[in-house]
């Protein structure tokens, strides 16, 4: 018979709760609640293969239906982002979305220039919004290796709000005489 020792007690109790406690952590990290829309543009094989990575990781996926603004990979072109979705969330989607659809070159946080969309929109990643909606905004072409450099350094959601908000600044043109 083996004797009841407080002392081992303790320390398996401080253990689990490390353990745990580290799960714990991660899985905040990767928030329930923001969910991840994918347009169909047709690359079902890329849309499965996103759909997966992310549902692995955790994240929500929604495949809206398909209507008359999803039509392909160059019309459906932007990536808008919820002023909410946390920086663990965006770096963990937006890499894969961008690898697995290389045409994505607009990126904007909903509700940056005074728009006010439904409250879901906020903890929303929408990857393959219209060109027309991004050509309406005024967007401008975001370079994809740089933005992924600039979303893997940032240090807070906060900063690369602020990198989106200036890269979507309306470009200064030559004065004219």
């Amino acid at each position: 018979m083996t004797s009841f020792s407080a002392s081992r007690l303790i320390f398996a109790v401080l253990f689990l709760l490390t353990v745990f406690s580290t799960t714990m952590v991660y899985a905040a990290e990767l928030p329930a609640t923001v969910t991840v829309e994918i347009a169909d543009v047709g690359k079902s094989k890329e849309l499965k293969e996103l759909v997966t990575l992310l549902e692995a990781k955790g994240i929500k996926t929604v495949i809206p239906p398909a209507n008359i603004r999803i039509v392909d990979e160059q019309t459906n072109c932007a990536v808008w982002i919820g002023k909410n979705v946390p920086l663990t969330a965006l770096q963990t989607v937006l890499p894969e979305a961008i690898r697995l659809y290389p045409y994505l070159k607009f990126f904007y946080i909903v509700g940056e220039r005074g728009e006010v969309p439904p409250e879901a929109f906020h903890r929303t990643i929408h990857i393959g919004g219209s060109i027309e909606a991004a050509l309406y905004k005024k967007l401008n072409v975001i370079d994809r290796q740089e933005f992924l450099k600039t979303l893997a350094a940032a240090k807070s959601v906060e900063e690369l709000h602020g990198y989106l908000l200036e890269k979507n600044r309306a470009l200064k043109t030559a004065p004219t005489e």
